[in-house]
């Protein structure tokens, strides 16, 4: 007998891995909590994110809207669906450092960042440049509706039951003096790029973990009982703007933020780690996720995410709250808002 003698197939790769086909792994088959479909169940981060409401939605969740249109602004023909994408209209957060910061702006425990641009007539806010795809009328109407968002990140902060956070980059570009993340480059979504003011940092090890131990702990704080589940998006960078090639960019980043993932989860109870990086990424996965381009996910990966997600971390508990109906599922229809809604790191995309 020795300390491996006791252990479960889940612990051997050839009794867990190399025997079973890779659609029926259960890579998170203990999860430390479970969520019910009453929830509120907020959703955050990168461009991956976006797919997490939608799915929940359809399993029977009721979608959480924290921020939502102006009856006002829909009368005239303002559109909705950027409000839809995540919980409150902050469009992709990229880093933990961002998520951070929003947080901290919400809560007054940082002024409010106002770091607007215009383009074409329109003014737009560089924190969250395609999340208001239109623009506002004036500047005066761009700040105002920045400290509107702001108090619904609040409520979304201290009212949420579970908050999903997806990570996807450690490539950033913050502001000279403000010391401000921004979720792209300026001047590649919106905004013109000064090379004095707008400089670019790739995040450590050490930067990202601080970073999210300090978001953990500061929505735990405002709201005791929110379950916080943390993701890794299995997407590559698009570009990077680092010395190394963008393949090798790519995987320190995905390494430093699983790494830092699995350290923050492992100190805290109501933390809980989703393996939707593994699934897509992983070698043992042969690719079968991986769109032509080698980058995007195919919407068979999505597919195989969610319905992973919803089986180990929704409990078969009840219906959907009676207010909200969960609306045909169309997959063509989804991966076509979801590719309309574009992630601001696309446009590091130099065109030749």
């Amino acid at each position: 007998m020795h300390p491996y003698s006791d252990l479960p197939d889940q612990n051997f790769w050839n009794r867990f891995v190399a025997r079973a086909p890779w659609r029926d792994l259960q890579l998170c088959p203990t999860p430390k909590f479970q969520l019910h479909k009453s929830d509120r169940i907020a959703t955050a981060g990168s461009c991956f994110a976006q797919h997490i409401a939608r799915y929940l939605n359809h399993a029977g969740c009721g979608r959480y809207l924290a921020e939502q249109a102006h009856p006002l602004a829909l009368a005239h023909g303002g559109e909705k669906d950027s409000y839809e994408l995540f919980t409150a209209r902050y469009g992709n957060i990229y880093t933990a450092r961002q998520a951070l910061e929003l947080f901290r702006q919400a809560f007054g425990q940082m002024p409010v960042i106002d770091d607007y641009a215009e383009h074409d007539g329109r003014w737009y806010d560089l924190m969250r440049p395609n999340a208001v795809p239109d623009g506002f009328a004036t500047l005066e109407d761009a700040a105002h509706d920045r400290r509107y968002h702001l108090a619904c990140v609040r409520t979304m902060f201290t009212t949420a039951e579970a908050f999903v956070f997806t990570l996807g980059l450690t490539e950033c570009w913050y502001h000279a003096t403000g010391g401000h993340t921004y979720p792209a480059c300026p001047g590649t979504a919106k905004g013109r790029f000064d090379p004095a003011v707008h400089l670019f940092r790739n995040l450590s090890y050490a930067e990202v973990e601080s970073d999210l131990e300090a978001l953990v702990q500061s929505v735990r704080a405002v709201n005791p009982a929110v379950k916080i589940i943390l993701t890794v998006s299995p997407v590559p960078l698009v570009a990077t703007y680092g010395e190394q090639n963008v393949l090798v960019a790519s995987t320190y980043s995905k390494s430093v933020l699983r790494a830092v993932v699995g350290a923050v989860e492992a100190r805290h109870g109501f933390v809980q780690y989703f393996p939707s990086y593994e699934i897509i990424s992983h070698a043992a996965s042969f690719g079968q996720y991986l769109a032509s381009d080698l980058r995007d996910v195919a919407q068979r990966g999505v597919e195989h995410v969610m319905s992973s997600f919803v089986a180990a971390l929704l409990a078969p508990d009840g219906e959907a709250r009676a207010t909200d109906t969960a609306p045909t599922f169309d997959p063509a229809e989804a991966t076509a808002r979801f590719v309309a809604a574009e992630c601001e790191e696309i446009y590091n995309e130099a065109p030749r």
